[in-house]
């Protein structure tokens, strides 16, 4: 029997940390291979993208093409959310976008900052969430003039509300996904799903 593992955490880290089996780790790390992180080597996203779109025709979403400009300004991102950030998102412009070439713009409007990030001289005081989302909201309209944001606002803003709503969750429960999930209201098949799709950084606490 052959075992391979993959991981893109600091193993010898948590190792210091308590959180990692020492002897497991040397059971393991027989033949290491490093795979660099996607932002290290840009070349290949044109063929991850390409092969990302024909996955997603193949599960019966419509066939897409991108154009170079578009697979520059890929190219160009610094992917934090390494090669599952670059599948997330094809497959959310071969489901959201009806054009059957996806342009650059397109491509700018889904790497945008959060569109809810506040602005630097803004503070938020007791305004509620509510109130907050809507000024945000209103002022990223408002920068498009008299035209309207790319399709796709709806889940873009549920995506950058996931992420922090979440990891807040687990760290309140010091990584306990069973009490996070209890906490979200969510099923714990669904939470372990948006940890996944999100790549959240999941630490347990050893208190």
């Amino acid at each position: 029997m052959r075992i391979i593992a993959a991981t893109n955490k600091d193993l010898r880290q948590l190792i210091n940390q308590g959180l990692f089996r020492e002897d497991l780790y040397f059971r393991l790390n027989v033949v290491p291979i490093r795979l660099p992180p996607l932002r290290e080597r840009s070349e290949d996203i044109g063929d991850l993208v390409r092969h990302f779109f024909t996955l997603a025709e193949k599960e019966g979403l419509p066939a897409k093409q991108i154009e170079s400009a578009a697979l520059d300004r890929l190219r160009r991102y610094r992917w934090p959310g390494n090669i599952r950030e670059l599948e997330n998102l094809i497959r959310r412009l071969a489901a959201l976008y009806p054009q059957d070439v996806i342009t650059a713009s397109v491509i700018e409007a889904e790497l945008a900052q959060p569109v809810l990030a506040p602005a630097p001289e803004e503070k938020a005081g007791d305004e509620g969430l509510t109130a907050s989302v809507e000024k945000h909201l209103a002022s990223y309209f408002s920068g498009f003039g008299d035209t309207l944001p790319p399709p796709g606002l709806y889940h873009r803003i549920l995506r950058e509300v996931e992420y922090p709503l979440i990891s807040a969750a687990l760290a309140a429960t010091r990584g306990n996904q069973i009490k996070a999930a209890e906490l979200l209201g969510v099923n714990r098949n669904t939470l372990r799903k948006k940890i996944r799709d999100l790549d959240v950084q999941v630490i347990r606490s050893s208190r």
